[in-house]
């Protein structure tokens, strides 16, 4: 049963990275900044009310060190950090020939958010194996970041001047690389400790999505009181999920 759930979660960000980047595609006006700042709540919420309480159970059962753990957390962060700002210091000292210089900027980020999707796969293939509550909140969680990443996608590709096909063909691998993450966490076993520090791993990892990308990009092209209020009922919707599921 944890299997199928984990699939039917993964099947739903195929959906949501698809409807994300033929947004795009077709230019719709959808103000997409308001997804993305409650979005970023979510992600927030999940991180602090819902994996940390999953992880502190398996520190009290004398699963995993407590250092590791939290030192997992800033490694995940900055691990995203680091491979966000190589991409896009790459970008901005574009190869000297020009037009493939720029093309080969945008499948070099289209090939790291493809790699990024399998690890939001793996994190939902690893939440359904704690639990089902945690995995339906992870799942969820992914389905909203995955629609940005679906606009990222295709948005890098037609910046560096591809046509409309070739940015649907890495729209496409982004949405189906999740399907090959969650499938991977069930070909091995996986002991309290790797669940630990795999947690771990995705709290940095959210931590980084919602307040280091999503965030970001909400008030990219102005603030509001609005747009806080978005992310503030990000924050609460998981809060009420966690606590009265």
């Amino acid at each position: 049963m944890t299997s199928e759930l984990a699939i039917f979660f993964v099947s739903i960000t195929f959906f949501s990275t698809l409807t994300g980047g033929l947004f795009t595609l077709k230019n719709s006006k959808l103000p997409v900044k308001y997804f993305f700042a409650f979005a970023a709540g979510a992600l927030l919420a999940v991180s602090f009310f819902d994996i940390f309480p999953e992880i502190i159970s398996l520190i009290e059962s004398n699963a995993v060190d407590t250092t590791l753990v939290l030192g997992t957390v800033v490694f995940a962060f900055l691990l995203f950090h680091v491979v966000d700002r190589s991409i896009t210091i790459h970008s901005l000292n574009s190869h000297p020939d020009g037009d493939s210089g720029h093309m080969l900027n945008g499948r070099v980020r289209a090939a790291g958010l493809s790699i990024h999707s399998f690890l939001d796969g793996v994190a939902i293939g690893t939440a359904f194996h704690i639990g089902f509550t945690l995995g339906v909140l992870v799942g969820l969680a992914v389905v909203f970041h995955d629609f940005s990443d679906g606009l990222n996608t295709v948005t890098v590709m037609l910046r560096a001047g591809a046509k409309s096909k070739p940015a649907f063909y890495w729209l496409l691998t982004d949405a189906i690389t999740p399907l090959l993450g969650a499938a991977s966490t069930f070909l091995f076993f996986l002991t309290d400790q790797i669940l630990a520090l795999l947690l771990a791993f995705f709290v940095g990892e959210f931590l980084f999505i919602g307040a280091a990308d999503l965030l970001p990009e909400a008030h990219k092209t102005g603030t509001s009181f609005r747009l806080v209020l978005a992310t503030i009922l990000g924050v609460l919707l998981i809060f009420g999920v966690t606590r009265f599921a």
